[in-house]
C-alpha cells in the first residue's frame, strides 16, 4: 500500500486511541460497584474487543511508517496500549476465574466476528541493537560470527622450527660445492637432457597407449563390479522425492499415449468409412423433409440448447454467490495481490532500517557540531551566571551558600530558584535559634512533640490493621461466594493509563503541528534533533561546570576565612563539605564470563545447539475455530471449555505480546500442556517466530554431554541468564517440561539427566526474570500427570491446555487439506466426515487425505467422483487413531487441579447450589398456589 493509505491510517487510528483513553477514563469514573461477575464481563469486554482492535491498527501504522523520529512516539503509543490491554486480559481474568474469556456480545454490538480481535500475524516486536541484530542475522545465514585465534602448542613450534633449521642446513650443504665438481656437473647435464629429449619423443607414445588401455580397465571394472554407497538420511529421502517424481510422470505419460492411441483409432477407422457387412449400416429408405420438418427441428435445438445455457449460468452464479459468502472452498485462490503486499512491506521495512540509520548518524553529527560550537560559550554563560549568584550572596551577608548535590540536580536549582535566598537563610537561622532557647527552657514542647510521633505510629498502626482487615475481609467474601468488581481508584491507576496519557501528550506536541504533506520523502526534522542535542548537552556541560564552580567556592571560602581571621575573628572556620558519593560502575563479581566477548559466548552457544535456529511457522497455521456456544453458557453461569480457535487467541495474548513490550509486568513462564499430535510443537515454534526471539533449547536430550558435573551446571545457568538479557526477545524453551520435575525418571532417560534443572528452574531462571527483560520460559508437554503438581504449579504462571478436536475444527481440517484438490467436487459432505472425525488431530486428517489422494486418485476425480467412504475406511484405519480417551482423562484430572481450575470449581459448586435453592423455593412456591 502507498503511503497516504497509511497515513489515513493512522489518522484513523490516532482518533480512535484518544476516543478510547476518553471512555476508558468515563468507565472507571462512572461505573459503580457490580456483584454479578455476568455483569462486570460485559463491562470489561467492552473495553477489552476496543483495545484489541486498536492495539492491531496501530501496530500495522508501527511497522509500516517510515520516519524515524515519529517512529519513537508511535512505539510508545503502541506499548502503552499494549499494556492496558493485557491489564484488562488481566481484570477478565479474574472476572471470568478462567484464562478464555468470551465476549460475543460486545462484538455483535460492534459488528465484528472473533477473527477481527486476533492477533493472527503481529508485527510488534521490539528492536535489537545494531550489533546483536547483524550478529542474530548472520547466524540464521549459517555464517560464524566468532573464530578463536589459532595457537600453536609448544611442542608443535618447537618440531617446526627444528624442521626449518634442517632444511636450510641442508640448503647449504647443497649449495657450498668445488668450483671443479660444478663444471663437471653442467657437462653432463647437458649431454644428459640430449638424450631425454630423444626419449621422450619414443616414450609419450607408450604412454598414451597405456592410459587409454588403463581407461578401457576401469570402464569395464565398472561395468563389473557397482560400489555400495552408504546414503545419508538426506539423500535417502531426496531418492524417495524422485522416486515419486518420476512415477507420477509415468502415471501422466501412460494416461497421455492411451489416450493419443484412441485418437488414433479413431482417426484410422473414420478414414476407413463403415464396414458394408455391418446389418445395422444398411441402406434405409429416403424419407422427404419439409421446410416445416427443418423449422421444428432447429426450434428443438434451439430449445435444448438455451436450456443447457440458462442452466449452466444459473448454477455458475450460484455457485459464484457460494464462494462470495464462504459456503464454498475454492480449490485455488490467487495470492497475487497479498504477494505484491508483502514485498512492498518489506520494502517498507527495509527502508525504515535504512531510515533508521541516517538519523543515528545525523544525531551523532549534531552532536559532535553543538559540542565543538556551542558547548565551550555554553560552560561560560553558566559559570558566569553561577558566579552571580557567588556575588550576590557575598554582597548581602558575606558568606557563600552551599551548591546542592549532583544527585539532586546540581545548579540547575540554582536558576530555577529552589534554594534558599540570603534573606531566607538568615530567617531559617534565626528560626533555629529561637527553635534552641525554647527548647531548653520549655519541656512541654519536647513532651508535645513526643506525644506527636506516637500518635502518627498509632495511626500508620491502624492504617496497617486496616489494609489487613480488608485483604482478610475480601478473603472471607471470596470463599463465601460474596464477590464485588470495580475499577482501580486513581490512587491505585494501572501504569498503563499513565503512560498512555502521556504518549497521546507527546504526539500531540511534537507533532500536531507538523502536517505529513509537507514531508512526502519522510526526511528527518532536524529542529527535533537540535532540540534533544541540546538539552543533552546542557546536562552534560554543566555536571563539568558544577565540579568546576565547587573548586572556585572552595577557594571563595578559604580567601573569605583568610580575611576574617585578618579582621580579628579568630573562630572562622571552613564551612563543612558533605563528600559526595561517586556512583562507581558496578563489576559483577559473580559474573563467570566478564572477560569473554559477546560473540564468544554466542558462538559458544551456537555449538552447542543451545541456541539453535526454528523451523518458520506463523500462528495462523494452527487451525481450529472458535467455540459459538459458550457465551451463553457463560450467560448462564456454566463452566465452559475451549476449543482450538480460543487456544490460538490466549497464546497470542499471553506469549506473544507481552515480549514486544518493553517494561511491563508479564508472565514470566507459560506451559503448554495437550494430548500427543494436538499441535503443541506448532504452537511453540509460530511463538518463536512471530516474536523472532533467540531460543535457548533447554531439552534433557538436547544436554546430554554438555556442562556436566555441579561446575559446568552453574556455568550453563549463568550464560542462559546473560545471553537471554543481551539478546532479548528470548524463549527459554523445554520439550517435556514434566522432566525437570519427574516423580520417578523412566529408565530409558536416565542417561539424559532430566531432572538437573528440578530445584534452579524456579530459583535460578524464572524468579531473576524482571519486567523489563523480555524473557519467557516455555515449555511443553503429554504427559504432566508425571511431574509432581506442587513443582509445575510454583514454575508456571500460566498453563494452556489445547484440547480434542471438536466438530468445528474437525470440520475446517477437512475444508483445508481436501478442497485444494481442483476435482473434488464443492459440495462434497464434509459435514458427515466432521462428526465422524471429532476427536482425531489435524495431523492424522492430513495423512487420511494424503493417503487417499493419489496422483491416480486424482486423475480419475473427473469421471469417479470421490465418497466419503473412501476416505473415512482410511480414517478408522489408521493406527494413530483418536486421542484416547483415558489419556485425556488423565490429563483433565491434572488440569483441574491447576490452581486458577480449582477456583473455578470451588466457584462453581457454590453458583450450583444457589440454583438449587432457587428451584426449590420455587417449587414450594408453586405447590402453595396449588
Amino acid at each position: 500500500m502507498s503511503t497516504e493509505t497509511y497515513r489515513k491510517w493512522w489518522i484513523l487510528s490516532k482518533k480512535q486511541l484518544e476516543c478510547l483513553q476518553e471512555y476508558d477514563d468515563f468507565m472507571k469514573k462512572n461505573t459503580k460497584k457490580e456483584k454479578s461477575r455476568v455483569k462486570a464481563n460485559h463491562i470489561v469486554s467492552g473495553l477489552y474487543t476496543k483495545y484489541c482492535m486498536l492495539v492491531k491498527n496501530i501496530d500495522i501504522c508501527l511497522d509500516q511508517t517510515i520516519q524515524p523520529q515519529k517512529r519513537v512516539t508511535i512505539r510508545k503509543l503502541v506499548d502503552s496500549a499494549t499494556t492496558r490491554l493485557i491489564e484488562i486480559n488481566n481484570l477478565l481474568r479474574d472476572i471470568d476465574i478462567s484464562e478464555i474469556h468470551y465476549c460475543d456480545g460486545n462484538l455483535i454490538e460492534q459488528k465484528l466476528i472473533p477473527n477481527s480481535i486476533e492477533f493472527l500475524n503481529p508485527t510488534l516486536f521490539f528492536p535489537r541493537p545494531i550489533e546483536i541484530e547483524d550478529m542474530w542475522q548472520r547466524i540464521q545465514k549459517g555464517e560464524r560470527i566468532f573464530i578463536p585465534s589459532p595457537t600453536l602448542s609448544p611442542s608443535a613450534s618447537k618440531t617446526a622450527e627444528e624442521t626449518e633449521g634442517e632444511k636450510t642446513e641442508g640448503e647449504k650443504k647443497e649449495g657450498e660445492k668445488p668450483e671443479g665438481e660444478k663444471k663437471e656437473g653442467e657437462k653432463k647435464e647437458g649431454e644428459a637432457a640430449d638424450e631425454k629429449k630423444v626419449e621422450a619423443q619414443d616414450d609419450s607414445k607408450s604412454k598414451e597407449a597405456a592410459k587409454e588401455e588403463k581407461k578401457k580397465r576401469k570402464a569395464s571394472a565398472k561395468k563389473l563390479v557397482t560400489e555400495k554407497k552408504e546414503l545419508s538420511l538426506e539423500e535417502i529421502e531426496a531418492a524417495k522425492q524422485q522416486e515419486i517424481l518420476l512415477n507420477a510422470i509415468l502415471l501422466i505419460q501412460t494416461s497421455e499415449r492411451g489416450r493419443q492411441a484412441r485418437l488414433y483409432c479413431t482417426d484410422i477407422l473414420g478414414a476407413r468409412g463403415p464396414d458394408p457387412n455391418d446389418p445395422s449400416r444398411a441402406k434405409k429408405p429416403e424419407v422427404e423433409v419439409t421446410a416445416e420438418d427443418l423449422d421444428n427441428a432447429a426450434i428443438g435445438f434451439q430449445k435444448l440448447y438455451r436450456g443447457y445455457m440458462a442452466r449452466k449460468e444459473q448454477k455458475q452464479r450460484e455457485l459464484k454467490r457460494r464462494y462470495l459468502i464462504g459456503m464454498y472452498e475454492p480449490s485455488w485462490k490467487s495470492t497475487e495481490e497479498f504477494d505484491k503486499l508483502k514485498i512492498n512491506a518489506e520494502i517498507r521495512r527495509q527502508i525504515v532500517s535504512q531510515k533508521f540509520k541516517e538519523y543515528v548518524d545525523s544525531m551523532d553529527k549534531e552532536k559532535e557540531r553543538i559540542m565543538r560550537v556551542v558547548a565551550p560559550g555554553l560552560m561560560e554563560d553558566i559559570s558566569d551566571e553561577i558566579r552571580e549568584w557567588f556575588h550576590e550572596w557575598y554582597t548581602e551577608i558575606q558568606c557563600f551558600d552551599k551548591i546542592p548535590p549532583t544527585a539532586k540536580g546540581g545548579t540547575v536549582l540554582v536558576v530555577r530558584c529552589e534554594t534558599f535566598t540570603p534573606k531566607e537563610y538568615l530567617a531559617d537561622l534565626e528560626r533555629k535559634k529561637a527553635e534552641k532557647e525554647k527548647g531548653k527552657d520549655d519541656k512541654a514542647a519536647k513532651e508535645k512533640a513526643a506525644k506527636e510521633k506516637k500518635k502518627k505510629k498509632e495511626e500508620e498502626k491502624k492504617k496497617k490493621e486496616a489494609e489487613k482487615k480488608k485483604k482478610a475481609d475480601a478473603k472471607k467474601a471470596k470463599e463465601a461466594g460474596e464477590w464485588e468488581f470495580e475499577f482501580p481508584k486513581d490512587e491505585d491507576e494501572p501504569p498503563a493509563m499513565k503512560l498512555l496519557i502521556d504518549s497521546i501528550q507527546e504526539y500531540i506536541t511534537l507533532w500536531r503541528e507538523k502536517k505529513m504533506i509537507d514531508n512526502p520523502l519522510d526526511e528527518i526534522y532536524m529542529d527535533l534533533i537540535l532540540d534533544q542535542v541540546c538539552y543533552e548537552m546542557q546536562l552534560e556541560v554543566r555536571q563539568n561546570v558544577d565540579q568546576l564552580m565547587k573548586l572556585e567556592l572552595r577557594m571563595l571560602n578559604e580567601a573569605l576565612v583568610a580575611d576574617l581571621k585578618k579582621a580579628g575573628k579568630k573562630n572562622a572556620k571552613m564551612p563543612k563539605e558533605k563528600k559526595e558519593k561517586v556512583k562507581k560502575p558496578k563489576v559483577d563479581k559473580k559474573d563467570l564470563t566478564r572477560n569473554r566477548r559477546t560473540e564468544d559466548i554466542f558462538q559458544e552457544l551456537i555449538d552447542n545447539e543451545i541456541i539453535r535456529k526454528y523451523p518458520k511457522v506463523h500462528l495462523d497455521e494452527f487451525l481450529g475455530d472458535f467455540s459459538y456456544s459458550n457465551w451463553d453458557k457463560r450467560e448462564e453461569e456454566c463452566d465452559t471449555f475451549p476449543c482450538l480457535g480460543d487456544i490460538r487467541h490466549q497464546v497470542a495474548i499471553n506469549c506473544i505480546l507481552p515480549l514486544g513490550v518493553g517494561t511491563m509486568i508479564k508472565p514470566k513462564s507459560v506451559l503448554i500442556a495437550g494430548p500427543k499430535q494436538s499441535g503443541k510443537h506448532l504452537l511453540a515454534n509460530a511463538i518463536f517466530t512471530e516474536t523472532k526471539a533467540v531460543l535457548f533449547d533447554l531439552t534433557p536430550a538436547n544436554l546430554v554431554g554438555k556442562y556436566d558435573g555441579p561446575v559446568g551446571q552453574k556455568m550453563l545457568l549463568h550464560l542462559i541468564n546473560k545471553m537471554s538479557r543481551l539478546l532479548q526477545p528470548s524463549i527459554i524453551y523445554f520439550d517435556g517440561g514434566e522432566k525437570p520435575f519427574y516423580k520417578k525418571v523412566p529408565k530409558e532417560e536416565n542417561d539424559q539427566n532430566p531432572k538437573r534443572f528440578g530445584s534452579s528452574l524456579l530459583k535460578n531462571i524464572i524468579k531473576p526474570i524482571m519486567p523489563k527483560d523480555r524473557v519467557l520460559v516455555l515449555a511443553i508437554t503429554n504427559q504432566p500427570w508425571a511431574a509432581k503438581p506442587s513443582g509445575l504449579k510454583k514454575a508456571f504462571e500460566r498453563v494452556i491446555l489445547v484440547p480434542r478436536t471438536d466438530y468445528g475444527s474437525a470440520y475446517i481440517f477437512w475444508k483445508h487439506y481436501l478442497m485444494r484438490h481442483h476435482g473434488v467436487h464443492r459440495t462434497f459432505d464434509l459435514s458427515c466426515l466432521a462428526k465422524l472425525s471429532v476427536n482425531y488431530p489435524a495431523s492424522v486428517i492430513k495423512e487420511v487425505v494424503d493417503t487417499v489422494m493419489t496422483p491416480r486418485r486424482i486423475i480419475a476425480l473427473s469421471y469417479l467422483p470421490l465418497q466419503e467412504i473412501e476416505l473415512y475406511d482410511v480414517l478408522i484405519q489408521n493406527p494413530n487413531g483418536p486421542i484416547n480417551d483415558k489419556d485425556y482423562a488423565k490429563l483433565m484430572k491434572w488440569y483441574n487441579k491447576v490452581p486458577i481450575r480449582v477456583a473455578r470449581a470451588n466457584y462453581q459448586i457454590d453458583i450450583d447450589d444457589a440454583k438449587a435453592a432457587l428451584a426449590e423455593q420455587a417449587e414450594k412456591a408453586a405447590q402453595k398456589k396449588k
